[in-house]
């Protein structure tokens, strides 16, 4: 029972590592405050995972594209993306416009698969999911911000949640609605973009809407008979995530939100990789009051690892923000 309880309150390291809170223990440091949440990949790691995409592609084997998977050592799309458009650079350079082209196609094959993979892997109908542990989590938060282009948090919210995404001020067309408006009451920013979101044709975004036969079937006619695509970051550096980001104004509404959070920020399911640098250099360099990392079973490693980074990132920044660490696990964010 002391054990459990200690688990509770406060998961501690080696003396020379950072302490680890539990989720409960974050929540209480902040309580009576306004809080923001940022999700990752892990948010939707129980029913939607990234490493499964690359089976559902519908990528041949032993095609140029799929052996570049293999020569990379990797699952990630946007690993190869990048890998890509860093060849179309180099062909350039030398003259071959012609095979640079042909690279700037297949990174766009890649890009076109990606959706489809999402379509194939991804939960048909928010009625597969139970949403009242992951409702409950989102409670705890005035403000949430997602990289992930999954419906996930979409459906949650749908089910459950009452947080405005800033689509409230527009009309409904079909199966669409919108556009968005940041004069809407919005509390939901896609940083990423998302599966659910389009362009319509005007700079505007408008969010794919269920009309009978689930929002996964909106967006699949809206790709295949409209051959429109989902607004969503696939590139993957950081520097050309905030091109794509700079190139469409909803995107960079989000991120200037984050940039402008003075909340106390909890990071859920995120890895803090250098390829997402440009949100930790909008956290840092906001008024955000402290941020709140999660860590999936901390050990020295893992907070060595994740400290270092952290600490580069605020020092990039010019920043004195304060981080704590936390154990994910002990949100219990998919509990049965």
């Amino acid at each position: 029972m002391a054990n459990a309880h200690l688990r509770e309150t406060c998961l501690i390291g080696k003396a020379s590592m950072p302490p680890v809170l539990s989720f409960k223990n974050a929540i209480e440091k902040t309580d009576g405050e306004d809080r923001a949440l940022l999700i990752g990949n892990g948010f939707s790691s129980k029913y939607f995972t990234y490493s499964s995409l690359l089976a559902a592609s519908g990528l041949e084997k032993g095609k140029p594209l799929c052996n570049l998977f293999d020569k990379l050592h990797t699952a990630d799309f946007e690993a190869v993306i990048r890998a890509l458009e860093d060849a179309v650079i180099v062909e350039q350079a030398y003259g071959n416009d012609a095979h640079a082209t042909e690279l700037e196609g297949h990174a766009q094959e890649v890009r076109k698969a990606l959706v489809q993979a999402l379509n194939k892997t991804h939960p048909t109908h928010r009625e597969d999911l139970e949403y009242e542990s992951s409702a409950t989590f989102l409670t705890n938060f005035a403000t949430v911000f997602s990289l992930n282009y999954d419906l996930l948090l979409y459906w949650v919210n749908l089910e459950k949640g009452k947080l405005g995404d800033g689509f409230g001020l527009g009309v409904e067309r079909g199966k669409f609605r919108g556009p968005f408006s940041d004069e809407a009451y919005c509390h939901l920013y896609n940083l990423h973009g998302g599966l659910h979101l389009f362009d319509d044709g005007a700079g505007g975004i408008i969010k794919a809407l269920d009309r009978g036969c689930g929002v996964v079937a909106t967006i699949t006619e809206t790709i295949v008979k409209e051959k429109r695509l989902p607004v969503y970051v696939a590139e993957g550096t950081s520097p050309q995530k905030m091109k794509k980001i700079n190139s469409v104004a909803y995107l960079r509404h989000c991120y200037d939100m984050l940039r402008r959070n003075a909340a106390s920020i909890f990071i859920y399911g995120h890895s803090a990789d250098d390829n997402d640098a440009h949100i930790y250099r909008a956290i840092f360099a906001s008024e955000v009051k402290h941020v709140y990392f999660g860590i999936y079973k901390p050990d020295d490693e893992k907070l060595k690892l994740l400290d270092g980074l952290l600490a580069k990132y605020q020092k990039n920044s010019g920043s004195d923000k304060k981080y704590t660490f936390f154990d994910s696990e002990s949100a219990h964010v998919w509990a049965a």
